[in-house]
């Protein structure tokens, strides 16, 4: 009997070691993968915002910009855009387990493809801009913070991991706030606000990038219209990359 039960306590002592050991990896290998490539030569932008901000028009306009300064340009193409186009649903804020391996499976792929362009972008020797539509903490928007923390530490990610993997955030106000008559969802197939709605996200979205050291907020109104928007914006990453 005595010898069984050694046995026993050698085997769960050898599956609690296991299941310390998975974790610590994926701790290890969640971290890795946040940092992102080594980029001396590459200056990343999250460009985000509420619905209906802009962001697709100052996409073009920014990159327009800079490469007339010479700058090669990559743009990591709207995650939720790609998993909904493909038939994935968002399952609303409410949505508990359906929302975490939705979110789960949107910062995999997001991670992936900022890596990839990051990785492509820092094997050239040109100076490059990579711009990501939507950074990965706008997924702590979308989701309630008990939630957002469960899916980083089931992921081995770190909040401050994610932050830094980007030199600028860029905020477009949503037209919701300060340029209503132009609000529409008719766009964007996976934009479904209600105006109310797209104020509530684009607080929200502020309040996720509240950490990181260095945000410009593009907002609505002024006299030269949505062109003077566009105007601050290129004006945000040029002077932020004057700066380094």
């Amino acid at each position: 009997q005595m010898e069984s039960d050694t046995k026993g306590l050698a085997t769960l002592v050898a599956g609690v070691a296991s299941v310390a050991m998975l974790a610590f990896l994926t701790s290890r290998i969640g971290r890795i993968r946040s940092r992102g490539p080594k980029k001396a030569n590459v200056f990343t932008i999250a460009l985000t915002g509420g619905p209906c901000g802009g962001k697709s028009s100052c996409l073009k306009v920014v990159k327009a910009a800079l490469e007339k300064q010479g700058y090669g340009v990559y743009l990591v193409p709207e995650t939720p855009t790609i998993l909904i186009g493909g038939g994935a649903e968002y399952p609303g804020i409410n949505g508990g387990q359906s929302l975490i391996e939705f979110e789960r499976g949107l910062i995999d792929l997001q991670l992936q493809m900022e890596n990839s362009f990051l990785g492509i972008a820092a094997s050239v020797p040109k100076k490059s801009v990579v711009i990501c539509d939507r950074g990965l903490l706008d997924v702590k928007a979308y989701m309630p913070r008990a939630l957002w923390e469960e899916v980083l530490d089931a992921m081995g990610l770190r909040e401050p991991d994610l932050v830094a993997r980007y030199d600028l955030v860029l905020h477009m106000v949503t037209a919701a706030k300060g340029a209503e008559k132009f609000y529409t969802t008719a766009n964007n197939a996976a934009r479904k606000e209600t105006p109310e709605e797209a104020r509530a996200l684009d607080d929200a979205v502020v309040a996720a990038w509240a950490q990181h050291p260095r945000v410009a907020v593009a907002g609505n109104g002024g006299a030269a219209g949505f062109q003077g928007k566009l105007d601050r914006c290129v004006a945000a990453v040029l002077g932020a990359l004057k700066e380094g």
